[in-house]
């Protein structure tokens, strides 16, 4: 456990800049004093869920609420993922089918049916589409967001979370009764396309806990997606991840 009076002032001063400038719907709490924690980081770690190897696979349906500078829309989504492909059915309001999102480690192929065009794009290449935060992560590490010990340089407590700082300068809020993540910031140096995670509703399904409706802020701030899972199916047997694109519509590479 890392007890450095340095890297506790620094951890103090990232969560108090937090409580000033995030502009995501969940805030580092205000109200409860941080202190130290006096158990191995380990066994904090140990409580966390992480059902990697055990679970590898999910399919389900939900809605996505997207909100930009100046508009808002709603979406359902199909979805099914395992741990290397996403793919994400949309259908507007009233029932139109309008593409689907196939996502892979660093790139996403999106196939417009009402619009009639593909293109593949890489993940880090800004906000091509008004759902990029959803389809920017791999489904199940979204589901199951998974912290690693190697990664984190300090922990603070308050009465009800964990909160643990990562070398890359993000943040993550823990609860202390049952291990699970509610909040996850990310720096801008990080690299990754969403600046904040927020996950609620925590639901158990077959052994599995897993939240049913996170929320995705762009790492500009500027945009978000509320998905919330009303079906979920985990470890289903048959996976059907492809976009069937007509022959005649030419993937473009951007």
């Amino acid at each position: 456990m890392i007890t450095q009076t340095s890297s506790t002032r620094f951890l103090l001063i990232t969560v108090s800049w937090l409580l000033v400038s995030c502009s995501s719907t969940k805030k580092v709490t205000t109200n409860e004093k941080l202190y130290e924690v006096t158990i191995p980081l380990s066994e904090i770690i140990a409580k966390i869920p992480n059902y990697s190897g055990s679970l590898t696979s999910i399919k389900g349906k939900g809605r996505a609420i997207v909100s930009e500078p100046g508009k808002s829309d709603r979406v359902t989504v199909d979805f099914e993922t395992d741990t290397v492909l996403s793919l994400l059915k949309f259908k507007n309001r009233i029932g139109i089918s309008g593409g689907s999102m196939l996502v892979d480690n660093d790139s996403i192929l999106v196939y417009n049916k009402i619009d009639k065009y593909a293109e593949k794009i890489s993940i880090q290449n800004g906000r091509t589409t008004n759902l990029n935060e959803l389809a920017s992560v791999n489904l199940l590490d979204l589901l199951n967001y998974k912290i690693e010990s190697e990664d984190v340089e300090q922990i603070l407590q308050s009465d009800s979370e964990y909160v643990i700082g990562f070398y890359n300068k993000g943040i993550a809020l823990i609860n202390k009764k049952n291990g699970t993540v509610s909040y996850v910031e990310q720096a801008r140096s990080s690299g990754l396309p969403y600046s904040s995670l927020t996950y609620e509703s925590y639901g158990t399904i077959e052994g599995y806990t897993l939240p049913r409706k996170i929320t995705i802020l762009s790492m500009d701030r500027n945009s978000q997606v509320i998905f919330q899972i009303r079906l979920l199916e985990v470890n289903p047997e048959n996976l059907n991840l492809e976009i069937d694109i007509p022959k005649d519509i030419i993937i473009q590479r951007l």
